[in-house]
């Protein structure tokens, strides 16, 4: 007797289940449902739109509005510019500020007016004040921060002549979303510089 060999093969079903039950779960979306998926992806582009444009244009390049976080941050950037020189524990502000500018400041130190600045035989302004004199932002994004800081003499001390304090120019400009200063101005009404002939004395120191 002859034994033919037997072929034989192995059949895999799809995921254990045939094509009828494949079928079974596709599901056709209603009129309803590809207009409600159509509005859904619309307002996600729309969205996506207006953050890519709130990111990549700077408020430097927009229509400039001030507001009172630009304040706050001129303020806080400003004193720390005058610290560097002396500690401020009292800001002198003038009655009639900007309600901003006063928000800002009240933050930081104490306010008080000119006409309460404690009286003194020696100053016109002790050490530790600071006297605001100009505070603004103007339209096109530019910040002037101004101010006296004391003590202020009422007699100046010799070789002085007159004496002002230390005054603090500080500009500001909006750079991108962000405030900048690359200058300081700190000056002060002495020490006086006499030239004279090197020949001849120096003359006579007089108040």
């Amino acid at each position: 007797m002859v034994v033919l060999p037997v072929r034989t093969e192995e059949v895999h079903s799809f995921a254990g289940c045939d094509r009828a039950q494949a079928d079974s779960h596709f599901v056709i979306p209603t009129t309803t449902q590809r207009v409600t998926m159509r509005l859904i992806a619309a307002m996600l582009v729309a969205c996506l739109l207006l953050a890519a444009c709130s990111v990549t244009t700077p408020r430097s390049a927009q229509k400039f509005v001030a507001t009172e976080s630009d304040y706050a941050d001129i303020a806080a950037m400003s004193l720390k510019f005058v610290e560097r020189t002396a500690p401020v524990s009292t800001i002198v502000l003038p009655a009639n500020a900007d309600p901003r500018v006063r928000a800002a400041l009240k933050r930081l130190r104490p306010l008080i007016t000119p006409d309460k600045v404690p009286a003194s035989d020696t100053y016109k302004l002790a050490p530790g004040y600071f006297a605001l004199q100009t505070f603004d932002i103007d339209a096109e994004g530019i910040a002037t921060f101004e101010g006296q800081l004391g003590p202020v003499r009422k007699v100046p001390e010799l070789p002085a002549t007159d004496d002002c304090g230390i005054r603090f120019s500080i500009p500001f400009a909006l750079e991108g979303n962000d405030w900048a200063s690359h200058t300081l101005k700190k000056s002060v009404c002495w020490p006086k510089r006499e030239w004279w002939p090197v020949d001849e004395a120096a003359p006579a120191q007089s108040r």
